[in-house]
């Protein structure tokens, strides 16, 4: 081996002293000795260790080369015992074969002779020399050669190498010819041809061949090696390398010595035919070397002799022959000039590891190399190509590992997402060679897929792992050396994970990384996008515990407030936190956070709590049944709403609208239930809780205030809660692009457009979008509703019904009440209507304002005159602002305008040290305009004191401060009407602009940017908050209504005849007339320019010239609207909607009067008016005296025009049902409504002809819808309108000249007193004596006297009939319908009745004198007349006079109830029962009510039982005294059966008579009856009705009773009833 001849320098280093002395002895006739010829010995100090730096170095070499190369392989050295003297370096690697292994191994024997003084020279005595000493003796190699033969080991060469060269002098001479190889293939002893490195084969002559065969067999060696021992007495050395560590197994084993004797083998002794061919052999060598001597040797064997140390057993040598030495001629290859130990390393850092390594790190690798390899010989002889392949990639795998560790440092993922990723990449690795992963997080995911490969090759205990970034890939040098990496042919495969910056690149152009001859190799790009590739996500879910506590851990500021991830996400983190949240939480180094919404300043210290109401209350369910003529069973099929006033519709569409439009008419009544602002906010989703709010407030009422407060305190009490206020305002223009309204969509907007957190991050647009799908801990506060077009108020609805759908999500929007209508609809949820502040707490505002802005005045009385001051002002604003204008401006608004007004004034006060009331607020007159005048008063004032810093100007610096201010008011108009109008185009007709051709487009904006500064300063516009441009907006919408109207006025001024030209151009008036005095949006500014408009006296005016155009506009606007307007859309014009506005209708009115001739204005107010326009508006927004003014263009009506106003304004509205509470007196009795119907009483005097076929007087039939009964009743009964009874009668006695008609139509009109649900006070005649008088004045007797029966029953006959007296013209000659019989029976005369022969007057007319007699009360002749009709008529004809509309009897009792003659009702039922019996009394109790009288509206479903009646309980306590007169138990079974007659009756009405009975007669009902029967009755009504009932009544059970009550409905007998239909 190489560490034997590596201690001397000297020319002899070549050789032994053996070789030496037979040198010498061989040739010595030679004049010069061999050794002579090796050379001087250099200067260099000897190095001991270059043999063995060498030999590592070819081991080193062979590693990298075979791995190269592709070769499984095992490397092993200082192997004797296999290689003999080849024992450097052993390497066998594998080769394919066609056995049934398919492989087998192949073997390279080297020994390697490395010399420090390279002038050294190998000759042909070196070679032939046969000494195991010497370096390149052929003879100890070859014998070593043989011995590895005989194990029959597949040998590819024997190789002896050296970094000298030969001396070619003796060669021939000695027969040795060296014949090169260099042409063939080489894999690793190959040094390029700058080494001149030179590998020879041997050929020997015949002569030498022959000696070869008879000197260098190794059994001739043994054989010698065996005397050598016996006579010297030596132990046998089995460790040194000598002979016997080759054979020293075998001649145990063959049986040549016998380890027991140690002789040798009694069967060695004897030559047993069982001898191997080596002890054959062997014995014969022994028998020639010393004849028979050697069969006594005795042998001093060592303790290992025989011991077997490794797998392989070499044979006994053989005596060679020509075989033998032909193949090892063959097979020993003599490699030369090999680099010395110094360019050894060298070229394997530039030639070989830089296959591997970049340049800069090829050194450091190649020194790393050395040692390992070095380190892995020194405790184990044998490298196999695996462990090889580890040493030559440690730092490749070192810095992937590195890689990887970072990688994993930022993220871990649970075992689960491991499993689940093997999983997929099992499939995905099988069928390519190179992938792609799609991810969204390429590092992240190559952890992943880095722990699932690493768990696959744990499984399948195979793989070889790395991982690099893509930018390793790019360089050519880069990517050569990671093709020659993915070529290392090992055991297992390589995995190649490419980490990707952001897209993963084409598989195909990486396809030389892994060529089809290693499809075992896999690469696995992993990036953002891709072709083709495994898609892959980060999920919270995946991660591990450690990561997952760090990104809970993290701290957000949450709209303010500092909390946790963890707070945020609750107990749905994997919901929330996708990959990007993760990548922001976990490795940006940033803080996050979420904003707070943008509110509208709310001075907590000012803030005054408010109060709401809601119209909805306990009945409000019942009222709204009535008006659809249902019932609540039947109403809870179409809809419920619930107390907090949800509506939940069951039906859609027509169905829908039709009950919201009564819904709208109920909440316009105004009763309503208080709610304390409070009840609103509440978050808690335990509790009962309002999901939709909608507040609603006219102008300046603080619903923008209330949403802050709102915001403010639901943040204190829940900071996880996230509260998003939207500026519907500002968003306008975003909120327009809400084209399609999918859940998706509407989530996507909010999060994508809305811009409620910052794009860049991630996690806050997750939390967002998770809250939103979620409904979990969030509201919306939408404020401004009002003040946004028509489209994006659609768009606004949409987005909120999409978030309405999650139950969860508190949604509120604020608007004026003239879209609260809409809202409420489509949101199904009734409004919170903000209540205007009490005197108190506007007062308690104005005190908290001023103290906190005179904080630094300290002056005596201070907070006394404060106080007072307020009080003052708050009384005198009171007194002097009207209602309309209360009713625009909010309160609250108005308090903060007049704190800012008046606070100079108070300063003066409190100066004064005036405690007493300011004089000068004493004859203050308070009005919309002069408020809001003082205020930008005020403005002005301010903003020249403090503003500009300027308290005193001379003559030049005020001008010039004016100048300023007009111009800063100028831009504040102009702004006010950007806020207003919508299109840009628009704003340009209003406010064109100034062309500045000598300013450039940067002076403008600089100058109009130094212009809105000052607005700012002045106070009434602020800079936007949530906007990323630069933008403005008023502190109030009324105040941009207010310039916009003031702008409005100058044009329409018509005492202003020079100065303004607004209006004077035809777009601008088509502009202002189609949109601004039509569209609801500008309410405000048309209020204001009502206040602005002076009242116009009833003179001719003079327009300016440029309002002729207007009115041309106007005009022109009125005869294009659509023939058949929406009845939705009832107000489509100028003039209609003006209404509300009285200045400003007379305005318009003047404008047409003046510029059209009357029968032009005529028709144009006519158009105006037409088709679904609604008269009743002037009842509630108009006055007389506009009434009379628009009458006037009525003049010359036709009579479809006057139909329609007298129905339109009275008619309809009459006959419209109503609460039974206030509403009927709101909307009729107050003078500006009895004003409109006075004129409307003139107009129809005008008109009467045209009218007749509206009041039908030809006709005698009646109803209560007919026009002529409406008209008349509400005339009569209404008592606000008693004055006006006696000119309508006088019309309609005009018009019904018929007497017996106009009669009919009196008498069914009069007996309708219980109609429309006692809206008003009756007179206490029930209008019966009026009428009469009314009647006498118009002369019309007949008239009257088919009018006396009314007036005996309410006791007012003798007043207006007498018989007949001459002298007495004031008394009506008595009626021709008293006859002496019903003369008799008025005065009671009994005899007089019994001696008139003509007792049977005719029985067709139902006054008769049994009816005189029972008006009068005389029981007596009650019941004689009966008696009489029971034996004179049959019983069918009698039973008909009982039961049947107008039969005497049954008219009798029905006039009796309706006019309250309570005494004349109990007559005739005692009469009745005393004269016809119980059975006809029963009958006549139980008929039905005349079906040709009305239905009280209050009640619509009682049509038949009189007790359920308003007197029903009166009725009721006589009709059981009369039945129970005698107390007999038949008769309360009467009583039983007049209750529960009727088995259609309605719920209601059945709850109501039950009502009506009085304790103790319930008790003695239910006793008598039995409860089970009573039960029973009840459960006649189908089991629903019967408990609905039973529960009104349980109550009134006695506890016995409520006992047995419970054990009959728990039995299993309990009665049931199958319902029909109708009783559903």
């Amino acid at each position: 081996m190489a560490s034997k001849n590596e201690q001397d320098n000297s020319p002899s280093f070549v050789e032994d002293d053996d070789i030496s002395q037979s040198n010498r002895i061989s040739s010595s006739t030679a004049t010069v000795s061999p050794a002579r010829n090796v050379g001087e010995k250099t200067k260099k100090p000897p190095d001991a260790t270059h043999g063995l730096k060498f030999e590592s170095k070819l081991l080193t070499l062979f590693c990298i080369r075979a791995l190269g190369a592709g070769y499984k392989f095992k490397l092993s050295r200082e192997r004797e015992d296999l290689g003999g003297k080849f024992d450097d370096v052993i390497f066998q690697y594998q080769v394919l074969d066609d056995t049934s292994e398919g492989k087998h191994w192949h073997y390279r024997y080297l020994q390697a002779k490395h010399k420090q003084n390279e002038s050294d020279k190998i000759n042909a005595t070196h070679l032939l020399n046969d000494n195991d000493k010497g370096d390149f003796s052929l003879p100890k190699y070859f014998r070593s050669f043989c011995m590895i033969r005989r194990r029959g080991e597949d040998i590819h060469d024997c190789i002896l190498c050296t970094n000298i060269s030969f001396d070619l002098n003796n060669f021939q001479e000695k027969g040795i010819e060296l014949v090169s190889i260099d042409d063939q293939p080489e894999d690793i002893l190959e040094f390029g041809p700058q080494q001149k490195t030179l590998r020879y084969k041997l050929k020997f002559t015949e002569e030498l061949r022959r000696k070869a065969l008879n000197k260098w067999s190794d059994i001739d060696h043994l054989a010698k090696k065996l005397q050598t021992c016996v006579g010297d007495k030596q132990t046998t050395d089995t460790r040194n390398g000598g002979i016997f560590s080759r054979y020293h197994v075998a001649l145990i084993e063959e049986k040549v010595i016998d380890s027991a004797t140690k002789k040798f083998h009694e069967d060695f002794v004897n030559g047993k035919e069982s001898l191997s061919n080596g002890a054959q052999q062997l014995r014969q060598t022994l028998n020639n070397l010393a004849e028979n001597d050697w069969k006594n040797w005795e042998f001093k064997l060592n303790n290992t002799f025989g011991r077997q140390s490794n797998d392989k057993i070499n044979p006994l040598p053989f005596k060679i022959s020509e075989e033998d030495l032909d193949a090892f001629l063959d097979k020993f290859v003599f490699v030369v000039n090999m680099p010395n130990e110094e360019q050894f390393e060298a070229i394997l850092q530039t030639h070989d590891v830089s296959k591997y390594y970049p340049k800069d790190k090829c050194e450091q690798q190649t020194i790393r190399l050395l040692h390992k390899v070095s380190a892995k010989f020194s405790n184990n002889f044998t490298l196999t190509s695996e462990e090889a392949k580890k040493i030559l990639l440690d730092g490749v795998t070192n810095n992937s590992s590195q890689h990887q560790a970072k990688l994993e440092n930022e993220v871990g993922f649970n075992d689960d997402a491991k499993n689940d990723m093997a999983v997929k990449l099992k499939p995905f690795l099988d069928s390519k060679r190179i992938g792609q992963i799609i991810t969204p997080a390429p590092k992240h995911t190559a952890v992943k897929v880095v722990s699932a490969i690493k768990k696959m090759q744990e499984d399948n205990k195979t793989g070889n792992l790395l991982v690099v970034t893509q930018s390793c890939l790019e360089d050519r040098d880069d990517r050569e050396r990671w093709k020659n990496i993915l070529k290392l042919k090992t055991d297992s495969q390589h995995f190649l994970v490419v980490v990707c910056d952001n897209e993963t690149p084409n598989p195909e152009d990486y396809a030389d990384l892994v060529p089809d001859e290693h499809m075992d190799n896999k690469v696995i790009f992993i990036g953002r996008n891709g072709i083709d590739g495994m898609m892959d996500d980060i999920i919270y879910e995946e991660l591990n515990e450690n990561s997952q506590t760090a990104i809970l851990k993290k701290t957000i500021t949450f709209q303010g407030t500092v909390l946790t991830v963890g707070d945020l996400v609750g107990n749905q983190p994997d919901k929330v936190i996708d990959y990007f949240s993760i990548e922001e939480l976990l490795f940006q180094k940033k803080t996050v956070n979420i904003p707070p919404s943008h509110t509208s300043e709310c001075e907590e210290s000012l803030y005054i709590k408010r109060q709401l109401t809601m119209t909805f209350h306990k009945s409000f369910e019942n009222k709204l049944a009535e008006r659809l003529n249902c019932t609540i069973d039947e109403l809870h099929e179409k809809c419920r709403i619930t107390s907090q006033g949800e509506i939940k519709w069951f039906v859609e569409n027509q169905d829908n609208e039709s009950i919201w439009e009564e819904i709208e008419n109920l909440t316009d009544e105004g009763m309503s239930n208080a709610i304390d602002e409070s009840q609103l906010i509440c978050l808690d989703e335990g509790r009962e809780r309002i999901q939709i709010v909608i507040i609603s407030g006219v102008a300046g009422t603080g619903k923008s205030t209330i949403l802050s407060h709102y915001y403010m305190e639901m943040k204190r009490v829940k900071p996880d809660h996230w509260i998003i206020r939207i500026n519907l305002v500002e968003q306008q223009k975003i909120l327009l692009q809400l084209v399609t309204a999918s859940e998706d969509n509407a989530v996507d907007f909010i999060v994508k457009q809305l811009h409620i957190v910052a794009d860049e991050s991630p996690f806050s647009r997750s939390l967002l979008r998770h809250r939103i799908e979620t409904g979990d801990r969030i509201a919306f506060m939408f404020d401004g509703f009002d003040e946004i077009s028509h489209r994006c108020q659609q768009n606004v609805i949409r987005l909120m019904k999409i978030l309405a759908r999650k139950k969860m999500i508190k949604l509120y929007v604020t608007t004026r009440p003239h879209i609260a209508d809409e809202l409420q609809f489509e949101l199904s949820q009734l409004a919170h209507h903000l209540q205007i502040l009490a005197e108190k707490d506007q007062i308690d505002y104005l005190v908290r304002y001023w103290k906190s802005n005179l904080q630094e005045m300290e002056m005596e009385n201070k907070s006394i005159i404060i106080q007072t001051f307020a009080e003052s002002l708050v009384r005198r604003v009171s007194q002097t602002l009207r209602d309309e204008e209360k009713s625009f401006i909010g309160v609250p608004l108005q308090c903060r305008i007049l704190a800012e007004c008046y606070q100079s004034e108070l300063e003066k006060q409190i100066i004064n040290n005036n405690v007493t009331a300011c004089e000068t607020l004493v004859n203050q007159h308070f009005d919309l305009k002069s408020l809001y005048e003082r205020l930008l008063d005020t403005k002005r004032r301010i903003f020249r004191e403090e503003k500009a810093e300027s308290p005193s100007f001379n003559q030049v610096g005020s001008c010039a401060m004016d100048f300023l201010i007009d111009d800063i008011e100028s831009h504040l108009t102009k702004l006010a009407i950007e806020t207003l109008v919508v299109e840009r185009r628009d704003v340009t007709t209003l406010w064109p602009s100034q062309q500045q051709y000598f300013h450039s487009a940067a002076e403008k904006s600089e100058k109009e940017n130094k212009i809105t500064e000052l607005g700012v300063k002045y106070g009434l516009i602020v800079l936007s908050k949530s906007t990323e441009k630069s933008e403005v907006q008023f502190l109030h919408r009324t105040y941009a209504e207010y310039l916009f109207a003031r702008y409005l006025h100058r044009g329409m001024d018509i005492n202003n005849f020079d100065t303004s030209q607004l209006l004077s151009k035809k777009p601008e008036s088509d502009l202002v007339i189609n949109e601004v005095l039509v569209e609801k949006k500008y309410d405000g500014v048309r209020v204001f320019l009502n206040f602005m408009l002076k009242k116009t006296e009833d003179k001719k005016i003079k327009l300016p010239k440029r309002l002729h155009k207007f009115a041309k506009s106007l005009e022109e606007h009125i005869k294009s609207l659509p023939r058949h307007a929406s009845p939705r859309d009832r107000h489509t014009n100028a003039l209609t909607v003006a209404l509300q506005t009285s200045n400003l209708f007379q305005f318009l009115l003047d404008c047409l009067d003046e510029t059209l001739n009357e029968t032009e204005r005529k028709r144009v107010v006519r158009s105006a008016f037409q088709h679904h326009f609604h008269f009743s508006t002037f009842l509630y927004r108009s006055n007389g005296r506009l009434f009379q003014r628009v009458l006037s263009y009525y003049d010359d009506a036709d009579a479809v025009d006057v139909e329609r106003i007298v129905k339109k304004l009275l008619h309809e509205p009459l006959t419209a049902i109503y609460s039974p509470d206030s509403s009927y007196v709101i909307v009729w009795n107050n003078e500006r409504a009895k004003d409109v119907v006075e004129e409307m009483l003139k107009f129809m005097e005008k008109n009467g002809e045209n009218l007749k076929h509206v009041l039908k007087p030809e006709h005698s039939g009646f109803s209560s819808m007919h026009t002529s009964v409406t008209l008349l009743h509400f005339f009569i009964f209404n008592e606000y309108y008693n004055c006006l009874l006696s000119q309508f009668l006088r019309f309609l006695s005009s018009i019904y000249a018929d007497d017996h008609n106009f009669t009919e139509l009196l008498d069914f009109t009069l007996n309708m007193q219980d109609y429309n649900n006692d809206n008003w006070t009756f007179p206490s005649n029930n209008g019966i004596e009026k009428t009469l008088d009314i009647l006498r004045d118009l002369s019309r007797p007949r008239v009257m006297e088919g009018l006396c029966h009314l007036a005996l029953v309410t006791d007012l006959f003798e007043k207006y009939y007498q018989p007949s007296l001459a002298d007495d013209e004031d008394s009506l000659k008595a009626p021709a319908r008293m006859t002496r019989l019903h003369w008799a029976a008025f005065n009671g005369d009994v005899e007089a009745i019994e001696s008139i022969g003509d007792r049977t007057c005719s029985m067709d007319d139902s006054f008769t004198p049994f009816y005189v007699a029972a008006a009068r009360h005389h029981r007596e002749i009650c019941h004689k007349i009966l008696s009489l009709f029971k034996t004179s008529l049959t019983d069918d004809e009698l039973r008909r006079h009982v039961t049947k509309y107008k039969g005497f009897i049954h008219k009798a009792m029905w006039d009796a109830i309706y006019f309250h003659n309570l005494t004349m009702f109990q007559l005739i039922l005692q009469s009745t029962k005393q004269a016809l019996g119980r059975h006809y009394l029963m009958a006549l109790l139980k008929s039905e009510k005349p079906l040709d009288l009305p239905v009280t509206k209050e009640f619509f479903f009682h049509r038949y039982n009189f007790l359920s009646l308003k007197n029903g309980k009166e009725l009721f306590k006589i009709t059981a005294k009369v039945l129970l007169d005698d107390g007999s138990q038949e008769e309360y079974a009467d009583l039983n059966d007049l209750v529960f007659h009727k088995k259609d009756i309605h719920f209601l009405e059945a709850r109501i008579i039950l009502n009506n009975i009085e304790e103790e007669t319930f008790h003695r009902m239910v006793e008598v009856n039995g409860l089970e029967n009573c039960t029973k009755r009840f459960l006649d009504y189908t089991v629903v009705w019967g408990f609905r009932l039973l529960s009104t009544v349980i109550a009134r059970f006695t506890l016995n009773q409520r006992r047995e009550f419970i054990n009959i409905i728990t039995s299993p007998n309990i009665p049931t009833y199958q319902s029909n239909q109708n009783n559903q």
